[in-house]
C-alpha cells in the first residue's frame, strides 16, 4: 500500500482487510499538523478514521432512543456549538468535522458517569487496538451504561464498535485542521484540550497526549470527570457541551435507528391538501384559566425549522410571567427570541421542552400578541418548502400552557 492519503470510497484497512466505509481523508486532509495519520504511522493497532464510526455512532444513539442522524447533522451541530476552527462551514467540512465528531462520540459516550476516569479511554482503546473483543466487551459490562453491551451484541455492532476505539483522532490531520475548538471548557481547559483525551501516547499507555511527541494536554487534566463526560455525551444528543447529558440512559429505549413518527413535509402537505379543518399557517392551543392562546407558525427548511409562537393574552389582565411545555423530536439549536427554552432529552426519545417569556417577551397586556420563537434541527432533507405547523414540531399532543 501506498504511505499517501487517498479519496477512495473503498478503504484497505492497515492488515490487509477491505471495507465500503469511507475514509475521512476523502473530503480532505490536512498535512500542517498530521502526526500518527499517515499510513506508515498507523502503528500499534491504530487505523484510519472511516464512516464505521457513523455506524457505532448512530447505533449509540439508538440505544439512547434516538434517531439516526447524517454526518451532515453532526457537522453542523459541531460548527452550531462552537467546536471548529472556523464560524462557518466550506468545501467539505460538514462532512469531515461531522465524521470527527461522531467517532469522538462513539468512542466515549457510553460511559457511565460515575464510571468515567481519563486512564480508562486509554485502557479501553489499548485493549482494543492490542488484545482481544472479549477483553473489550468485558471492560464494557463494567463501565457501560446498563446493557450496552447486551445491546451491541443483540444488534451486530460489537465489531463496529471496537473499530471506532481504534481509530487514531489525528488521523487526516482533522483534529488540528477543522475541529480546533476554542470553546471554553473548565479550569483553563479549551474544547480542543478535552478532545485529545482519546489520544494516547505512543506507547498507548496514558491519555490527553498531544502528539507523537508525547506531550500532554495539561489543562485537560484539571477538568472534572463530570464535566468531561457530559462533552462527549453531548457528541451523542447534539446538546449543549456544558450541560448535562444522558444521565437517565438505560436499557427501556428503542432497540434500534428509528424515524421520527411525525409525518413527513410530504405526508403533512398531502394531508392539508385534503384536511382543510388544519390550518396551513398555524394552529393553537389555548388554556381557559389563563387566558393564553399559542398560535405555532413558522417555517420548514434544509434541516431544520423555525418555530414562530404567537402568544395571545385573551384575558383582561395583563400577564407578567407565562409559560408553555410541549414535547418534539426535532432539537433546539442556536438562540431563542422572547423567551428562555429549557430543552431535556426524554429517556424514550424526543425532547421535553419548557418555554417561558423573557425580556421583552415577559409582559403581555390584555388583548396584546408577541411573537417569540427559536430554531430547532430536525433532519429532514426532503420537500421542506412549507409552513411549519403544530402537528410538525410537536409530538404527543398539543401545547400546555402553564
Amino acid at each position: 500500500m501506498e504511505n499517501t492519503h487517498h479519496a477512495s470510497t473503498r478503504h484497505a484497512h492497515v492488515g490487509g482487510t477491505s471495507s465500503d466505509f469511507i475514509d475521512i481523508t476523502h473530503w480532505g486532509s490536512f498535512h500542517a499538523s498530521n502526526h500518527n495519520s499517515e499510513h506508515n504511522e498507523l502503528v500499534g493497532g491504530r487505523t484510519p478514521i472511516t464512516t464505521e464510526a457513523l455506524v457505532a455512532y448512530n447505533g449509540l444513539r439508538a440505544f439512547a432512543g434516538l434517531n439516526a442522524v447524517s454526518i451532515e447533522d453532526v457537522g453542523r451541530w459541531a460548527f452550531a456549538e462552537g467546536l471548529t476552527n472556523n464560524a462557518e462551514a466550506w468545501g467539505n467540512d460538514l462532512q469531515g468535522v461531522g465524521l470527527w465528531y461522531a467517532m469522538q462520540g462513539a468512542k466515549v459516550g457510553w460511559i457511565a458517569d460515575s464510571s468515567f476516569n481519563p486512564e480508562l479511554l486509554a485502557d479501553l482503546q489499548r485493549t482494543a487496538r492490542q488484545g482481544s473483543s472479549d477483553a473489550v466487551m468485558a471492560m464494557v459490562r463494567e463501565v457501560s451504561h446498563d446493557g450496552f453491551a447486551d445491546f451491541l451484541i443483540s444488534e451486530g455492532l460489537q465489531e463496529a464498535f471496537i473499530n471506532t476505539l481504534k481509530m487514531e483522532p489525528h488521523y487526516g490531520g482533522w483534529m488540528h485542521g477543522r475541529t480546533h475548538g476554542f470553546l471554553p471548557i473548565e479550569s483553563g481547559a479549551i474544547a480542543h484540550d478535552i478532545n485529545h483525551l482519546t489520544v494516547l501516547g505512543w506507547d498507548q499507555r496514558q491519555p490527553f497526549m498531544n502528539d507523537t511527541f508525547d506531550w500532554p494536554q495539561w489543562p485537560a487534566l484539571n477538568v472534572s470527570d463530570n464535566t468531561v463526560i457530559n462533552y462527549f455525551q453531548s457528541m451523542v444528543v447534539l446538546g449543549a457541551p456544558l450541560e448535562s447529558n444522558l444521565n437517565r440512559l438505560g436499557t427501556s429505549v428503542a432497540a434500534t435507528p428509528t424515524q421520527p413518527d411525525l409525518p413527513s413535509p410530504k405526508e403533512a402537505g398531502n394531508r392539508r391538501a385534503t384536511e382543510p379543518t388544519i390550518s396551513t399557517s398555524s394552529t393553537h392551543s389555548s388554556d381557559a384559566i389563563t387566558g393564553v392562546e399559542v398560535d405555532v407558525r413558522g417555517q420548514l427548511w434544509w434541516g431544520g425549522l423555525t418555530a414562530s409562537l404567537a402568544v395571545t393574552n385573551t384575558g383582561d389582565q395583563a400577564l407578567e410571567h407565562w409559560g408553555v411545555e410541549f414535547i418534539s423530536d426535532h432539537r433546539f439549536n442556536g438562540e431563542a427570541w422572547g423567551v428562555n427554552v429549557n430543552s431535556q432529552v426524554r429517556k424514550g426519545g424526543g425532547y421535553r421542552y419548557e418555554i417561558s417569556g423573557v425580556d421583552w417577551g415577559q409582559s403581555i397586556a390584555p388583548g396584546q400578541t408577541i411573537e417569540v420563537g427559536f430554531n430547532a434541527m430536525t433532519g429532514i432533507t426532503d420537500n421542506v418548502n412549507i409552513p411549519l405547523t403544530e402537528q410538525l414540531l410537536l409530538a404527543g399532543g398539543s401545547i400546555t400552557v402553564v
